[in-house]
C-alpha cells in the first residue's frame, strides 16, 4: 500500500487543527496551508507580519520540520542557530535542543510562536517587518550589510510566490497557497531577481499545458504517485520517492491533491536517462577521482575538446542531434555529491553545450554540472547571465549576450552561424508545462531549428520539451520579470 502523501488538504479550522495537531516527526514535510492557522494566530498575538513569517520558513527550511544542515546549524523550520537565536529559544521555551545529528526536534507550533514573538518585537523596534527579518538573520550589528539586504530580497521573493498579488489570506478556511517544497528558488534555477523563488503557489485548476501525445503517462486504475515514482526508480531514476513525486507535481500543476489522481488522466513525467537523454560516462582511461575545482580551468582536467567546433550539418548549422538532453535533477553519475539540482538549469544548459563541443570528457554529467556551476557562481537562487559567460570562457568559447528583451531573429541568426544559444526565460511559460499563474526564471539550450523554422530546445527540467515556435520562444523570454536574455555560445 502506498503511503499517504502530505499535500494540499481541503479545509482547516482552528478547532480541527488544534485538536489534530501538526506532524511532529523529525522528517515531517509540512506546507503553508498546515502552518497558516498558527502563523495567523501568533502573528496577531505578537504584532508580526504573517507574510514575513511564511517567507522566513520558506527560506530557512523549505517547510521541513527538523531541517538541520550537515554542519548542525540552521535548526528546524525557522533556521535557529544560523542566526544565533537557538540559545534565546532554549531560554524562552525551557527546552534544551542541542546541536548536530542528536539535536531534539522542536514542535512546529512552538517554533512558529517563537518566530512570531521575535519578529513582532523586532518590528516594533524598527517599524518594518523586513528590517525585522534582516536582524533575525544577521543580528543587530550586521543587519544592514549586503548579506542582510540579500536575505531581505530572498524573503520578498518567497512572499511574492506564496501570496500572489500581495494578498494575505484571512481566516483559516481561506484558500491558502499550498507548499510542499519551498525555499531558495526551489524550482528550476534561473535568477530573475523578483519573484525568483518558487516555494509552490497553489496550482491553477486550469491546466494550460499543451499535450504532447505519446510522451504523456496515462493513469491506470490503482495508480498512485508513490507507485509511479517507484516505477521511475525501477527504470533507473535516482533520488528518493519524495524527490520524484515533487518533480511530478511541479510538471503537472493540475495536481492539487497528491493523494487523488484520476484514472484515464495523463501526466508529464520527469525524464529517465534513455535514448534522448545523456548517459555520458568518462573514458575508462580516466582513472581516479576527478578534480572539479573551478579555479583550475586552464590546462587541467575538464578542458579536453575546447579547440573544436560543435558538429555541424551540411549547411553549416549545428547538428541538434549532437546536443544531448541532460536532466538537472537526475544527471548521469548523480550521487551524494550532486547538489542544488532544482537551481541547476544554468550549468545544465551549458553542460548540454559542453557535450556538443567535447568539453569535460573526463567528467560524468553530474560532475560537469557541478564544475560549471562553481565557475558560474550558481547558488540556491540560480545563475545570473554573467555566470553563463564565465562558464563559456572556461570552455574556451565566447559568449555574446542579447537582452533584456526577446529577439528570436537574433537567435535564429546565431544558430545559422553554427553557434548554440542559451535562453533565459520563465519556466512556467514554456509548453508543455505552462502555468501562467506562476513564474520562475529558467534557462534552456536552443540546439537548432527544424525545417518549419521552429526552435529545437533541450530543457534541463523537462525532457518533454522538443520544439517550440518563434512566438512561443518570445513568450518564454518575455515572461521572465528580468525581460529575458539570450546568449550565443561559440
Amino acid at each position: 500500500m502506498s503511503p499517504r502523501i502530505e499535500g494540499r488538504q481541503q479545509n482547516y479550522s482552528p478547532q480541527s487543527v488544534q485538536s489534530s495537531g501538526l506532524p511532529q516527526d523529525r522528517n515531517a514535510q509540512l506546507n503553508l496551508q498546515q502552518l497558516w492557522p498558527y502563523i495567523e494566530k501568533y502573528a496577531q498575538k505578537y504584532g508580526a507580519d504573517p507574510k514575513v513569517l511564511a517567507g522566513i520558513v520558506a527560506q530557512e527550511s523549505s517547510f521541513k520540520n527538523h531541517g538541520v544542515h550537515a554542519d548542525g546549524t540552521g535548526h528546524g523550520l525557522i533556521g535557529l542557530d544560523d542566526n544565533g537565536l537557538l540559545p534565546s529559544f532554549e531560554k524562552w521555551s525551557g527546552m534544551q535542543v542541542g546541536r548536530g545529528a542528536n539535536a531534539k526536534t522542536i514542535p512546529p507550533e512552538k517554533q512558529m510562536e517563537f518566530l512570531a514573538k521575535t519578529i513582532g518585537d523586532l518590528t516594533k523596534k524598527h517599524g518594518s517587518g523586513m528590517a525585522a527579518a534582516r536582524e533575525w538573520h544577521r543580528g543587530a550589528g550586521a543587519m544592514n550589510d549586503a548579506r542582510g539586504y540579500d536575505y531581505q530580497n530572498k524573503i520578498q521573493n518567497h512572499i511574492n510566490s506564496l501570496f500572489p498579488g500581495g494578498k494575505t489570506p484571512s481566516g483559516t478556511s481561506a484558500n491558502v497557497p499550498d507548499t510542499t517544497v519551498g525555499g531558495q528558488n526551489n524550482t528550476t534555477g534561473g535568477q530573475n531577481n523578483t519573484t525568483g523563488g518558487n516555494p509552490g503557489i497553489a496550482p491553477s485548476r486550469n491546466d494550460s499545458r499543451t499535450p504532447v501525445g505519446s510522451s504523456d503517462y496515462q493513469i491506470k486504475q490503482g495508480d498512485t504517485l508513490w507507485g509511479i515514482a517507484s516505477q521511475l526508480k525501477g527504470q533507473g531514476m535516482q533520488g528518493s520517492h519524495w524527490d520524484i513525486i515533487n518533480q511530478i507535481r511541479e510538471m503537472n500543476p493540475k495536481i492539487t491533491n497528491p493523494n487523488l489522481i484520476m484514472t484515464g488522466d495523463s501526466l508529464k513525467l520527469p525524464g529517465v536517462a534513455g535514448k534522448d537523454q545523456s548517459t555520458f560516462t568518462p573514458g575508462t582511461n580516466k582513472a581516479g577521482p576527478v578534480d572539479i575545482n573551478p579555479g583550475e580551468t586552464q590546462g587541467t582536467q575538464g578542458t579536453q575538446g575546447t579547440e573544436g567546433a560543435a558538429p555541424v550539418t551540411g549547411d553549416g548549422r549545428v547538428d541538434p542531434s549532437k546536443v544531448p538532453q541532460i536532466s538537472q535533477y537526475n544527471p548521469a553519475g548523480k550521487n551524494g555529491s550532486y547538489t542544488n539540482g532544482p537551481a541547476n538549469c544554468g550549468p545544465t544548459s551549458m553542460a548540454q553545450i559542453a557535450r556538443a563541443f567535447g568539453f569535460g570528457k573526463d567528467m560524468n554529467d553530474a560532475q560537469l554540472i557541478n564544475h560549471l556551476g562553481r565557475i558560474g557562481g550558481t547558488s540556491g537562487n540560480g545563475t545570473d547571465v554573467n555566470g553563463i559567460a564565465k562558464m563559456a570562457k572556461a570552455m574556451g568559447k565566447n559568449a555574446e549576450t542579447k537582452g533584456p528583451g526577446a529577439d528570436v531573429d537574433w537567435i535564429a541568426n546565431q544558430l545559422k552561424q553554427g553557434k548554440l544559444v542559451v535562453a533565459n526565460g520563465d519556466y512556467h511559460a514554456m509548453p508543455p508545462h505552462q502555468n501562467e499563474s506562476r513564474t520562475s526564471g529558467h534557462y534552456v539550450t536552443v540546439a537548432g531549428m527544424d525545417a518549419k523554422g521552429n526552435f529545437i530546445v533541450r530543457d534541463p527540467a523537462d525532457q518533454n520539451v522538443k520544439t517550440i515556435t518563434p512566438e512561443q520562444m518570445k513568450h518564454f523570454l518575455r515572461s521572465n520579470p528580468n525581460g529575458g536574455y539570450q546568449m550565443a555560445i561559440g
